[in-house]
Formats: C-alpha cells, sequence, structure tokens
C-alpha cells in the first residue's frame, strides 16, 4: 500500500549535541513522568528535548505536555513552537498548527525551518477551509430509493478505524465520529457493506514488520471499534484483503469472533460466503481479493463456480474484489491484468465480467485507494473501486487518495440496476470523512466512468444521481 508519511522536518542540528547527551534519558523521562511533573530545576531546553523524544517514540499526547511546559518557561522557545506545530498535524488540530507556526514565523521571519513552514501552511488553512465548509453544509439529502419494487445497498471502500502501530494511533474521541457524514444514509439502506482493512483486536504480537522496516505497515484497531460499526448501520464486511492476514491467526479469529457478536456478516476467508435475509430477499455475499487464505479473484473459474454456487441459495448476489494497482497513477480501469510493486493484482475487468456471468447482481471493488469508474454489464452495476471510504492514519490522503464516497445502489428484485447515488466525501489527516461542498468525487467518477467505459457507463448527473441509459 501506499501510505502518507509525516512531512520531513527542517534541520535540528543546532540541538543536535543536546539531542546526544540527552538520548541516555528515556528511561528517566518516563520515571519521572510517573512520579510527578517536570523537576523544579528543568529548564525549558530539557523539555523540549523530553518532547522531541517522545514524538519520536509515537507518544504525542506526552510530547505536548513536554513543549507545553518548555513553553510555560520560555514562551518564545523557536523550536518547541514548531515542534509542538507538528504534534498537533499528528492529531489533525489546524488551528493549533496555524497559531504555532505563525507566531514562529512572526517571531522569527528566517527561522531554520521556515521554508518547511511556508510550504505547508497553504495545506493547513485549506484544510481548515474544507472544514468550516462541510460543516456549514445541510444533513445529505438521500436520494427517494428508486420506484418499483427495490432493495437499496450501500456500498463503502477501504476502511480502517484507527490503530495504535500508526503515527496517529487512535481517535482522540474513540472514533466515534468517524462515520458522521455517512451513518444516516448507511442506516436508511435495506444493506450496508464496506471492507475491513486490519483485525478486530485488541493486543498482539506480530511478525509481518520486522524493526525499522520502511512502508510496512500495522493496522489492529480494538475490538470496542466493531461498536462503531454497528452504530452506522453496517451489516457485512470484506475480510477479503492483505491487512486481515497482520496478526496471522490470532487476528483472524479475534476479528471473525468480534463481528459474530456484533451480528456483522462477512466474507473473504475461502468457503465464507453469507446470505443475509432483508424484505424477503436472500441477498448472498462473497468477496474476492489476491492474498492468501481468501477467494481468489484472479482464479477466473473458481471465481464462476462460488458466484454460481451462491446463487443457488440466495435471490441476489453481491461480489467484492481487493485487487487492482493504487495510487494516483491507478484511477483509470485497464483492460487487462494489473501489477503493483511486482505483485499480480489481477484482471478486474475479466473478474467483474465472469462473477456477473456467473449470476452476481452488483460488483464493488477497493484496494487502489482512488476512485474508479462505474460500468453496467448485462443490466449489472460493477464499481471497480471505492477508494478510501473511512481511514484513520496510516493512510495517505494526498490528492485522488483524499477522495471518499458512500455509494448507494437500488437493484430491482431481479438484480438488474435500478439507480442510485454517490455520496462524495473528502479526508483530511489524520483521517475520517466530510461531506465534501466542491463534491469532488462525484465529478471524478463520472469523467472516469466516461472515459473507460463509454456507453456502457451510467449516467452520473452532477448531483450524484445515478441511472441507467
Amino acid at each position: 500500500m501506499s501510505h502518507r508519511h509525516l512531512p520531513t522536518r527542517g534541520s535540528l542540528a543546532a540541538l543536535l549535541v543536546g539531542l546526544i547527551a540527552f538520548s541516555g534519558a528515556r528511561a528517566a523521562a518516563r520515571a519521572q513522568d510517573e512520579a510527578s511533573q517536570q523537576a523544579p530545576s528543568a529548564t525549558a531546553q530539557d523539555l523540549f528535548l523530553e518532547g522531541f523524544l517522545l514524538q519520536k517514540e509515537g507518544d504525542t499526547e506526552r510530547a505536548i505536555e513536554r513543549y507545553q511546559a518548555a513553553l510555560a518557561l520560555a514562551p518564545d522557545h523557536l523550536a518547541a513552537l514548531y515542534e509542538l506545530g507538528w504534534s498537533y498535524w499528528v492529531l489533525g488540530d489546524w488551528r493549533k498548527v496555524l497559531e504555532l507556526w505563525e507566531r514562529v514565523l512572526e517571531l522569527d521571519p528566517e527561522y531554520v525551518d521556515a521554508p518547511i513552514i511556508r510550504e505547508r501552511l497553504p495545506e493547513v488553512r485549506d484544510n481548515l477551509d474544507l472544514i468550516a465548509r462541510s460543516r456549514a453544509l445541510p444533513p445529505v439529502a438521500v436520494a427517494t430509493p428508486t420506484v418499483g419494487g427495490t432493495v437499496r445497498i450501500a456500498l463503502g471502500g477501504d476502511t480502517m478505524l484507527g490503530s495504535e502501530l500508526t503515527t496517529s494511533k487512535l481517535p482522540r474521541d474513540g472514533g466515534a465520529g468517524l462515520f458522521d457524514a455517512y451513518a444516516e444514509a448507511m442506516r436508511s439502506a435495506d444493506l450496508a457493506v464496506l471492507n475491513l482493512e486490519g483485525v478486530l483486536l485488541d493486543d498482539g504480537d506480530s511478525d509481518k514488520c520486522p524493526q525499522e522496516t520502511e512502508g510496512c505497515w500495522l493496522y489492529r484497531t480494538p475490538v470496542e471499534y466493531a461498536g462503531r460499526l454497528v452504530d452506522a448501520g453496517v451489516d457485512a464486511v470484506s475480510l477479503a484483503n492483505n491487512h486481515a492476514n497482520d496478526f496471522e491467526a490470532e487476528g483472524r479469529t479475534s476479528t471473525r469472533a468480534t463481528l459474530d457478536a456484533a451480528g456483522i456478516a462477512w466474507s473473504g476467508p475461502v468457503g465464507s460466503a453469507p446470505v443475509l435475509e432483508r424484505g424477503g430477499l436472500r441477498i448472498g455475499f462473497i468477496a474476492f481479493s489476491t492474498s492468501a487464505g481468501q477467494h481468489d479473484l484472479r482464479r477466473l473459474d473458481d471465481v464462476r463456480r462460488r458466484v454460481a454456487e451462491l446463487a443457488g441459495r440466495a435471490d441476489l448476489v453481491l461480489v467484492s474484489a481487493h485487487g487492482g494497482a493504487e495510487g494516483p497513477d491507478a484511477q483509470h480501469t485497464p483492460d487487462g491484468p494489473e501489477t503493483y510493486i511486482g505483485e499480480d493484482r489481477g484482471d478486474l475487468r475479466a473478474f467483474a465480467h465472469a462473477a456477473v456471468d456467473a449470476g452476481a447482481d452488483l460488483v464493488f471493488g477497493h484496494g487502489p485507494h482512488v476512485l474508479r469508474g462505474l460500468e453496467v454489464y448485462d443490466g449489472r452495476l460493477i464499481a471497480y473501486s471505492l477508494g478510501n471510504f473511512i481511514t484513520y492514519g496510516g493512510f495517505s490522503y494526498e490528492g485522488p487518495k483524499g477522495l471518499s464516497a458512500l455509494l448507494l445502489v437500488d437493484l430491482h428484485h431481479d438484480g438488474r440496476f435500478a439507480g442510485g447515488q454517490l455520496i462524495a466525501g473528502r479526508q483530511v489527516h489524520p483521517g475520517g470523512p466530510l461531506l465534501d461542498p466542491d463534491r469532488r468525487a462525484i465529478s471524478v467518477v463520472r469523467e472516469l466512468s466516461a472515459a473507460d467505459f463509454g456507453d456502457a457507463a451510467p449516467i452520473i448527473d452532477p448531483d450524484g444521481s445515478i441511472r441507467p441509459r
């Protein structure tokens, strides 16, 4: 996966001597924290250095305490002001970032890291502007279901509700607000389904990422976060993705047991294909990926067999796929196989068409971390990627990777696509979507659908309404 790291900082050369002298004091700092607040003899520089080391260890909350203590002694300590801004960046507190960095520039326009501040302040201001405009929006207007005996299914892409093992760790509110942008629309649907990245596990070890490994990510979300899925109306999740194996058997077992206890169906592991009843209809769900131990989307004969078997047990069949290349260069859906970092990620067009031919009534994809186009094939809707839906920490939100969307799909009882709606959101670091006043996700999906599928694409109106041609 392609993920976002904290931006590179400028030089701290002036502090190297102090850091070297202080490098052996981590244990002392922890003991000091447990016993009392800083000793009376502590200097602003000492406290700043403690905060800097704590932030390097990912302990943002205690780093903030140290920086604030340093500033209480020396209000114009430039390095403390600058690094405190980065700590609030980790938490996504953009107002405080702006105040702190503007103060640095006011005190010393030639400060060593002033160029980085000037480079990053436009992004800070853009985030504040987006948040303000999003909060001013009225509640999303959910379209009335298409007339004539239909069932509504709400679909979301990649979802990760927070992990202690990422820089941003867990949401400060326990994830209570992560679904706010979409929860009402999701609860209004007959069935809501998304792709769950990572495992639901309170503790545990993993051999996946050796120490100091770059670009390796582990997602371990506390089991209590299953309650956030329940509150948002989630009925089923795909466990067909690379992060479902982050903690091997322990993680897989805990995740499945937690979802079972919450009443949330799941698919992904070989043989898992639940059937849910809604309004007298039996809706089957099966998820595929390119990861070990899961239904393999590259084995088309097996895809056809499994989908056909599920179609024999259900009135409607929903198919999920985690595959394809990743990142901003992967927004278009190629006609042929895809690879990413040397790995075979499948031929998604061939997969989706094979699934529909075998009896699937709706196919939705995730994994590229960007939105892709929509296609109507044999009267059935295919959404090739729904991008990053709701993610907190450990994901990049730069450019198209920050676009989020909830797809509502109305199906006739015979499975034909009747209509739908795309609700547009945006994510800014550390994550969790806001309703997007600019509706960029809608315009992007419209353009990609037309470019990649032409007359096979559905009609997508600027307001997000979707209908067959």
